[in-house]
Order: structure tokens, then C-alpha cells, then sequence
């Protein structure tokens, strides 16, 4: 009978004992070489076709690659990019106005009814005073051509309402540092960590260094607490802590695509200018009447002119806009527009070439990526933004709650549009009716808060609110057979029991 001889997994080499940690280890580092294995990847190979292509690949970390003097030369040039080019210039518009649309709605979650109302009330009152649905529009806008967004929470005494803070929304190039820390790995441009990585502090500048009012000679930094500061911006890396603008990846197609379109019309302008008359003969030399070269002949607008004899008259072809002129177009605007999954008849305003099928399945890798921006927002700016107001809220209305613990809330955003809102309300008929999506679930997709919606139509009919939920939920469960079963299936586990 043979016996079973156990191996090393790295070595080969046999062992009859379970070896301790510390030899394994000693083992691991004496490993022979392996064979070489011949087998690479295409894109990994330095050959002559592409080694042009790949040589601007770096390994930079994500802070690194995203430099100050990278992200102010990708910033500059964004900001060209949306104020020359049309296009761009309504991408960045539609984004925000899809994301943020009117705004937020917060939705109290501490399960007593009218101290929900009352702090939503309270919020709702705060965010007009203070214009917050304008100012997260233009951090979503800043976010996107900027690649992120800063806001600071101060005290402002003007704010006509018991809570005094406000928000004040400032542009990337104001959160740098004064001095240069390289080599220190708890720094980088106008962010310093704690010994966890959490940001702790923002250096912010007191005037923008683009505005022609600003002391170039007396540069002054305010150190601005992590917990004060909003600072919204997509995370693409690990490690990554400032943004860069989000169509980075697409800035030379828009350069690209009116390069093309002032082409194409300096073309058709040329044809137009050039008298649009040619003389031509195909008689040989000496028999046609003598013309000069590049001399002109006149001609009357709207006459018929006799051309010497031999000679005809050619008229030039207009060959701008080429045939594939629109396809170029549309295909410039759509590679723009792929960075944030904004669908063409979206970029365009335009779904002529769209029937509706069409339309509305290409929007919904749109729609998930808002929903995906949102939850940012969410985590970014209003959760920290409510954490603070809540600490004033309790002390300026005397809440009987804990200013340091925040309660369980959420946001409600707007409805993401419908084109055919028919089909629309049937499915969620349909869902509410089978019972695989609840009232409450329906009336949040919509932006609304059911505690809100129910006392309100109370109000609107005159019920008590009792009344008015028995009523919807007629409503939803209202054929006779469905009320039959649900009472069989009680009067069954009624019996089953005092059996």
C-alpha cells in the first residue's frame, strides 16, 4: 500500500508536516523560476503602428494624473467648449436641468406624522429664503463642465428666517493651496486628510485669482472645515479627491466638428463669390475668339448674356455640404454627449428621426445614470447640509431632540419625465392592484411624500382621513372578488384557529 506524499503548492518539494506560518513564508520567497511563457496582449505590444498612440500613457496615481496644472488647463478649456460651441453649451444645461429639474424635497422618516410635517415644513421654508434649488442647479452645471463643485455653509444674518445659515457656491480655481506641499501624503491642492483620509480641512481663497480685482500681491487663504464644505464631484479612481471636467474625454470632437462646419461654410461662400460663372472652349488653339486668361467677362443679373464664339459658360457645383454632412454632424454630437449616457435626441432637442419605442428605451441608460448622480448629491451635499441645519433647527425652534443626532430622513427628487403618461399610470394601476408596488412606493417615484398627499385630499373632500385611505384602497382593490378572497382567506385562519 502506497502512501500518500504531500507537496508544497509552490516548491513541489515533499513535506510530511503542516509547515508553521513563518516557514511557508520562507518557502514563497525561495520559489524557482518558472518558464517564460511566451503570450501577450495586442495593446501591450510597442509596435510601430501604435507606439504613437500609446505614448502619452502614464501610470500617475489618480491625484497625480489629476494635477493642478492638468485640471486648469481641462478647465479653461471646458469653459471654451460650452461658450463657443451650441451643442456643448445645451448638453451641460439639459444635465442640470434633468438633475436637479425644481429641486429636492425632503421626506421625514421618524414615524410621528406631525413632527415630519413640521421639519419638512420648516426645510422647505429655509431652502426657498436661501434660493437652494438655484444653487445646487449651478453646482450640477459647475460639476459637469468643471469636473466639481464647492460650496461653503456660513452664517449669513441677512436670511430672513430662524435658521440663518446659507450656502455659497464658489469656483474650483478658489480651493488651492498657497504653498506647494510635495511629498506630503496627507496634502494635496486645497485638501488636507486627517491620519484616516478623511478630508479635514479646505484651503479656499478669498477672491477668485481669475477676477481682475484680485490682489495678486497679497494672496490670502481661508482654512475652511471639512464640515462646512460641500464638494460634489464623480469618483472615476481610487484615491481620487478632485474632479476633472466630465467631457474631458470628448473636448477635441467638439473643436473637430466646427472646424468641419466653418469649413463646409467657407466652402459654399467661395462657390457663391466667385461670379459662379466659367468660360470653357473645346475648339482648338487660334479658332475660338481670343479671351485673356483671368480676365473677366461682364454679365447682367437676371440677363442673357452672348459669350464670344467657341466659348461656353460653366456654371461651379456646389459641392458643400457634402451628402454625409448631417451623419458627421450627428455623430460629433453623440460621441459629446456619451461621457454623462445623454441619448442623441436628448443632446440635440431633437427626436424627429425617434418613434417612441425608440426614444424611450435609449432613455433609460440616462435615467439610471441621474438616479446614480442624485444618490451623490445625496451623500455629498444634503445629508451633510441637513446635518448642520438640523443643528440649528433644534436650537431656533426648541425641538425636543438631540442637535448632535440627526433623524432618519430622505430625498424625494423630481420625476424623471414620461412621454406617454397614459401607458405610465396604467402600469402603475396595474403594479398597485397586484400589489407589487405600494402607494407609497408610487407617490415617491413621483417626487411627492404619501403623509403629505393623503391629510391633503382629507382636505380636499371634506373626509376624515380614514375615510379618505378606505377610499384608495377601494380604489386599488375594488373588484368583488378580490374583497370575497381577502375575507375567505380570514374567515379560513379565523376557523383554522379555534380548531
Amino acid at each position: 500500500m502506497s502512501a500518500t506524499v504531500k507537496v508544497h503548492p509552490l516548491t513541489g518539494e515533499p513535506k510530511s508536516q503542516p509547515a508553521a506560518r513563518q516557514d511557508l513564508f520562507t518557502l514563497s520567497t525561495t520559489v524557482r523560476p518558472r518558464r517564460s511563457i511566451d503570450a501577450s496582449y495586442d495593446a501591450a505590444r510597442d509596435t510601430d503602428e501604435f507606439k504613437n498612440y500609446w505614448a502619452n500613457a502614464d501610470s500617475f496615481d489618480a491625484d497625480s494624473a489629476n494635477s493642478k496644472a492638468v485640471r486648469q488647463k481641462l478647465v479653461t478649456r471646458s469653459r471654451y467648449e460650452a461658450a463657443n460651441n451650441g451643442y456643448v453649451d445645451g448638453i451641460l444645461q439639459t444635465f442640470a436641468n434633468f438633475l436637479v429639474g425644481v429641486g429636492p424635497k425632503l421626506r421625514m422618516l421618524t414615524g410621528n406624522a406631525q413632527f415630519n410635517q413640521a421639519v419638512e415644513t420648516v426645510w422647505q421654508q429655509w431652502a426657498k429664503k436661501i434660493k437652494l434649488r438655484r444653487k445646487l442647479w449651478v453646482m450640477a452645471h459647475a460639476k459637469m463642465q468643471d469636473g466639481e463643485s464647492f460650496a461653503v455653509v456660513r452664517t449669513n444674518p441677512k436670511i430672513k428666517h430662524p435658521v440663518k445659515l446659507d450656502i455659497v457656491p464658489f469656483e474650483t480655481e478658489q480651493c488651492q493651496s498657497l504653498t506647494t506641499y510635495w511629498g506630503t501624503p496627507d496634502r494635496i491642492d486645497g485638501i488636507k486628510f486627517d491620519e484616516f483620509g478623511n478630508p479635514e480641512t479646505y484651503e479656499v481663497l478669498r477672491y477668485h485669482p481669475g477676477g481682475q480685482w484680485f490682489p495678486v500681491a497679497n494672496w490670502q487663504a481661508e482654512e475652511v472645515p471639512a464640515k462646512y464644505m460641500l464638494h460634489w464631484f464623480m469618483l472615476r479612481r481610487p484615491g481620487q479627491h478632485r474632479g476633472v471636467p466630465e467631457l474631458r474625454s470628448t473636448l477635441n470632437v467638439g473643436a473637430s466638428s466646427r472646424r468641419y462646419r466653418e469649413a463646409t461654410v467657407a466652402a459654399a461662400e467661395t462657390v457663391a463669390e466667385m461670379g459662379a460663372v466659367l468660360l470653357k472652349t473645346d475648339m482648338p488653339p487660334g479658332e475660338a475668339d481670343p479671351a485673356s486668361p483671368f480676365s473677366g467677362y461682364p454679365m447682367q443679373r437676371r440677363m442673357i448674356t452672348a459669350m464670344p464664339a467657341g466659348w461656353d459658360a460653366m456654371q461651379m457645383k456646389p459641392e458643400h455640404p457634402t451628402a454625409n454632412y448631417s451623419e458627421f454632424v450627428e455623430s460629433q454630437i453623440g460621441e459629446s454627449a456619451r461621457p454623462k449616457n445623454m441619448p442623441l435626441n436628448i443632446a440635440m432637442c431633437n427626436s424627429s428621426k425617434y418613434n417612441y419605442a425608440s426614444g424611450r428605451l435609449d432613455h433609460q441608460t440616462f435615467f439610471a445614470s441621474l438616479d446614480s448622480e442624485r444618490e451623490d448629491g445625496n451623500d455629498l451635499v444634503l445629508d451633510q447640509l441637513f446635518e448642520l441645519f438640523w443643528e440649528e433647527a433644534v436650537l431656533a425652534y426648541g425641538w425636543n431632540a438631540d442637535p448632535e443626532n440627526q433623524p432618519a430622513h430622505g430625498w424625494d427628487w423630481p420625476k424623471h419625465p414620461v412621454a406617454d403618461r397614459v401607458s405610465d399610470a396604467e402600469a402603475d394601476d396595474i403594479q398597485l392592484k397586484n400589489g407589487s408596488k405600494s402607494l407609497r412606493r408610487v407617490v415617491q417615484e413621483g417626487g411627492d411624500d404619501l403623509a403629505d398627499e393623503i391629510p391633503q385630499m382629507a382636505e380636499d373632500y371634506g373626509q376624515p382621513e380614514e375615510k379618505v385611505r378606505e377610499a384608495v384602497f377601494h380604489a386599488n382593490f375594488n373588484a368583488q372578488n378580490q374583497l370575497a378572497s381577502i375575507a375567505q382567506a380570514s374567515n379560513a385562519t379565523a376557523t383554522a384557529g379555534s380548531a
